[in-house]
């Protein structure tokens, strides 16, 4: 056997490949996919594994090879049907085929008798017509010349109909004999490329590997192995050593009329006397897959090859009577060790690391030295380009792992007794090759999970009303610049009673922590180590063993796992991954003086806490600290504390806020918690090293980085910090403050981002910020005056700009500020600028209408922001006070008042406000406050159209249109969805809930628009 190490480890590569193509055709053999594309692929695999096996000695995997390819060949020509039984025992060959290519150096040990007799005893018990004929075939022997030491092969059917087909197409027949150190080795070609070159001129007959020119261990290093082979071929003989870049005199050119008539092939090896090689040479029958001239169809690629060869005797007639050059070819593609990428990769990352440093460093001198501006762009960008070049080169398809399933499914369903169907979706999308080498295992137990838990047997299919063949979708996608793999199946759901009781009955939570865990919280409890729900112990499921494992290996490659469930119809568990584990963006955060890198595949958001914000501030609950966010309470941990600093920085939170604090929103799985820095950086991608041994105990860590300005930064581990601080999820009074918090959104009260500002008066004013395009600082003396009007220069256009406190209600002074600021709104035909004295804050607060105190046109309401009267315009009826010609369009006022709308909105501001517009408009509004509310109000009274939120407490506007749809009585009314989630998949999943239109909440030309064209679409008039 050949022990090159280089050789070998190609054909294991390659070999692995053929293996893993076999076993995806059987499956579809098995399936009924006999087509004969599919029949032939699989043949030319387990040829090219045979061929290559032969050049390095390895015996046992020709053998085995050998009779699997012969199985194939008559299947190929229809002599014998594929069932069951023949493609498990091909299987079964494929599957110890891969056992001995994995472990190659000791394939000689392995024992394949028994495989290689089921697979002839397969074949003649298809092909024996009677017992004449198999003793035929059995007297049929090779005859060896005691004189010359001669081989000769008796010419079986195969082999006939083979050479026969040859000789009609115009093929010649040659035995060739090769050294493989002194006529491959010694021209750095690799066996595998030789064999390569075989397959791409001609079709190997048979072939032989002789090792006995090593006559014992001392002769090892010196001895060479000889490769024989008969092939046909249409090239002549002086072409041949072109186009195989050998010498002439290792080739022999045999008479084709000669051999047919005597039915005995000429030696192949002349030294060989074991019966049990020359047994197996009797039986070796090779068929080409690259070139089948057996089919009729494939007769234009012979001519196709005969002009090419033609062709090319034309341009050799003109070279010298030396032996001719190699013939050359172009490959497209080149194998790179591994090792070399990993390299690559990090000589990459060390270049992305010193443009960092390079771009902080040299930032101060950018305008100082002219031109040094475009050279530090073009370095910045051919980094990148560069990064993520060789980021490629390490990608590779989960196709690589989704392959193996069909395999998984196929043997788990056959042992359960159930019918399932495997739907593989998203096989191209890439993922780094570390995260494709882990991934197998997790999927796997996931798979096999799904078919033995999740999905029911067929009797209880048919029970339920579903189909007794069972469904499991493997699915990967691009999200979010993440990679999700969902495992799919449309079995029983997960039972939360039974997961509770399990939990319980194995002492892994309490009974006061389960009657305060929300769905999501029970269904992590999978996840938990010795956690199962199989009623018995066996060799598929139910040891404990599994789930706890998936979570800690998926969590290692930096993703997550999320699992949701439908009693009845299904469940789903996703994982969540990174693109690579190499170079991350993360969040540079500082505490004490001391710089750290968070992934930022586990921030949710930033929180800026300050004095008097009675809407996100720290409680205590148990004695611990929470941030109470948009009425949700997240424990907080302090991560100077957690990393044991004990500096003066590290302040304790109290309910009364001294200064500015900052609050990273992590989510690690399902949890949610805070995480206080004293100060936020920049966004950076960092490249991970590992830590080094002194770290591997500590939890907060996950690795250490070199940041841009050349200092070392630990990468925080989100996991880990969670442990250390023993954070508690589930503590009864922290749920308990959940659901007052969550009864508080029920009341007038809800969050929403404002500007808070002044004009020339005393007044406070403010604008919802949505409603706002920019705002603008301007000198007072940029604004002419055109008769009683003002205007200024935007963006190359005049634009009207007004006073407020010129049309509201409220005092004007002549302050004549140098200074001004400029609003320009969004949402509105025509802007018009409004001009303001002084900015107070931009605030994220709730906002309590009051609509009875302070009145006024051009007013909402008032409201209390910090203990200060806030008086809220409406920009809508301001600038119809300002231009009515242009804001009062009447065409979309209806022509009459007798159509009543269903007004579904839980935040009091936007209700006010839309409200207004509907009445302007002539329409009648019942209002209410949620999903259900609308359902009752439905039930009472009708109404003519819809117009509903998306996100409200109770029910939901998705839920809302869902029961609308489902209900024959309300089916046809118009249903238009009004908020603020306008992105494009907002807008998707609202279309397929059932929403007629999607618009934004505050552009109210827009939705007057949209409110009659919805009764028009459903041939109403309005």
């Amino acid at each position: 056997m050949i022990h090159n190490e280089e050789f070998i480890n190609e054909f294991i590569e390659e070999a692995e490949s053929h293996l893993q193509m076999v076993e995806t055709g059987l499956l579809a053999m098995e399936e009924g996919k006999m087509n004969k594309e599919n029949i032939n692929n699989i043949f030319r695999s387990i040829h090219s594994i045979k061929g290559t096996a032969g050049f390095f000695g390895l015996d046992r995997i020709v053998e085995l090879a050998h009779i699997m390819e012969n199985l194939l060949g008559e299947v190929r020509n229809e002599k014998i049907q594929p069932d069951s039984v023949m493609v498990d025992l091909l299987l079964t060959g494929n599957d110890q085929l891969k056992a001995m290519v994995d472990d190659v150096f000791n394939s000689h040990e392995y024992d394949v008798s028994k495989l290689v007799e089921s697979m002839s005893n397969l074949m003649e018990g298809k092909e024996a017509t009677s017992n004449d004929e198999a003793q035929k075939k059995e007297s049929e022997t090779t005859v060896t010349s005691t004189e010359t030491h001669e081989t000769v092969l008796t010419i079986n059917s195969k082999q006939r109909e083979q050479i026969e087909d040859a000789k009609k197409h115009g093929h010649y027949l040659y035995r060739v004999k090769i050294g493989i150190n002194k006529d491959i080795g010694a021209k750095e070609i690799s066996p595998i490329r030789f064999f390569k070159k075989i397959q791409s001129v001609g079709e190997i007959v048979d072939s032989y590997t002789d090792i006995s020119d090593i006559k014992s261990l001392d002769s090892v290093m010196d001895a060479d192995v000889y490769f024989s082979f008969v092939f046909t071929t249409v090239l002549e003989k002086k072409l041949l050593p072109i186009a195989l870049d050998i010498e002439d005199d290792t080739i022999e050119e045999l008479n084709l009329d000669e051999q047919l008539s005597k039915e005995l092939i000429t030696t192949l090896s002349e030294d060989e006397e074991s019966s049990k090689e020359t047994e197996e040479t009797e039986n070796d029958v090779t068929e080409e897959a690259e070139v089948h001239f057996e089919e009729e169809q494939d007769e234009p690629n012979q001519e196709e090859t005969l002009e090419e060869v033609t062709e090319s005797q034309e341009i050799q007639s003109s070279a010298s009577a030396k032996k001719p050059a190699a013939v050359s070819t172009v490959e497209d593609s080149v194998r790179v060790h591994v090792s070399l990428l990993n390299d690559l990769l990090n000589l990459a990352s060390e270049m992305v690391l010193g443009r960092n440093q390079l771009l902080r460093n040299i930032e101060e001198h950018r305008k100082e030295i002219s031109g040094l501006d475009a050279i530090l762009q073009n370095i910045d960008r051919v980094t990148t380009e560069l990064q993520e070049k060789v980021m490629q080169t390490r990608m590779q398809p989960v196709g690589n792992v989704f392959n193996k399933m069909p395999r998984v499914i196929r043997d788990l369903s056959k042992k359960l007794g159930k019918e399932v169907e495997l739907n593989i979706e998203g096989s191209h999308v890439e993922l780094d090759k570390s995260i494709i080498e882990s991934l197998s295992d997790p999927l796997t137990h996931l798979i096999r999970n799904a078919v033995d838990h999740g999905l029911e047997s067929p009797d209880k299919r048919k029970k339920s009303g579903k189909t007794p063949s069972g469904q499991v979708d493997l699915k990967a996608y691009h999200e979010s610049g993440y990679v999700h793999i969902d495992i799919v199946d449309d079995g029983a759901g997960i039972d939360a009673e039974k997961i509770k009781n399990k939990a319980l009955e194995k002492g892994l939570v309490s009974e006061s922590d389960l009657k305060n865990m929300s769905d999501q919280e029970i269904l992590q409890l999978l996840m938990m180590p010795g956690f199962s729900t199989a009623e018995k112990i066996t060799d598929v499921s139910g040891r404990g063993v599994g789930m706890d494992v998936v979570k800690t290996n998926i969590e290692k490659l930096g993703g997550t796992i999320e699992i949701t469930t439908k009693l009845g119809e299904g469940t789903t568990f996703r994982m969540i991954l990174p693109l690579t584990l190499a170079i991350i963006p993360s969040l540079i955060v500082e505490v004490d003086e001391f710089k750290f890198a968070l992934p930022q595949v586990n921030l949710q958001e930033m929180v800026r806490l300050k004095t008097g914000d009675e809407t996100k501030k720290i409680e205590y609950v148990h004695n611990a600290q929470v941030l109470r966010l948009r009425g949700k309470l997240l424990p907080i941990v302090h991560l100077g504390k957690v990393l044991g600093l004990e500096s003066h920085k590290i302040k304790e939170i109290n309910q009364e806020i001294d200064d500015i604090t900052r609050i990273l929103v992590l989510k690690v799985g399902s949890k949610r918690f805070g995480l206080v820095v004293d100060h936020i950086y920049d966004e950076e991608e960092i490249l991970v090293k590992p830590l080094p041994k002194f770290f591997k105990n500590c939890q907060c860590y996950s690795g250490v980085t070199i940041m841009g300005d050349g200092k070392t930064a630990m990468i925080l581990d989100p996991e880990g910090i969670v442990a250390k601080a023993s954070l508690r999820f589930m503590d009864e009074q922290t749920k308990a403050s959940e659901r007052e918090a969550s009864a508080q959104l029920n009341e007038l009260k809800e969050m929403q981002n404002m500007l808070i500002f002044k004009c020339s008066g005393e007044e406070t004013f403010g604008i919802d910020l949505s409603l706002v395009s920019r705002v603008e600082e301007i000198n007072s003396d940029s604004i002419d005056h055109i008769g009683n009007k003002e205007y200024i220069q935007h963006r190359g256009e005049a634009l009207r700009v007004v006073r407020p406190e010129s049309y509201l209600p409220v005092t004007k002074k002549d302050n004549n500020p140098r200074k001004l600021y400029v609003i320009i709104p969004k949402l509105v035909k025509n802007p018009i600028g409004i001009i303001i004295e002084k900015i107070h804050d931009t605030i994220m607060t709730s906002i309590k209408l009051n609509q009875e105190d302070i009145k006024g046109k051009g007013l909402l309401g008032s409201t209390i922001i910090n203990d200060k009267i806030v008086l809220l315009i409406n920009i809508y009826e301001l600038f119809e006070m300002v231009s009515p010609e242009e804001y009062e369009n009447q065409s979309l006022k209806i022509s009459s008042n007798d159509r009543t709308i269903l007004l579904a909105e839980d935040t009091p501001f936007f209700a006010r406000l839309t409200k207004n517009y509907l009445e302007w408009a002539g329409y009648h509004v019942i209002s209410v406050m949620n999903g259900q509310e609308a359902l009752d109000a439905l039930k009472e009274k009708p109404v003519d159209l819809v117009l509903s939120d998306i996100q409200m407490p109770v029910m939901d506007g998705l839920e809302l249109v869902r029961n609308i749809r489902k209900d024959p009585d309300l089916a046809a009314l118009p249903v238009v969805a009004l908020t603020s989630m306008t992105s494009e998949k907002d807008r998707e999943m609202g279309k397929e809930a059932g929403f007629d239109f999607y618009e934004f909440k505050l552009d109210k030309a827009t939705i007057l628009s949209t409110l009659k064209n919805a009764f028009e679409m459903r041939g109403e008039t309005v």
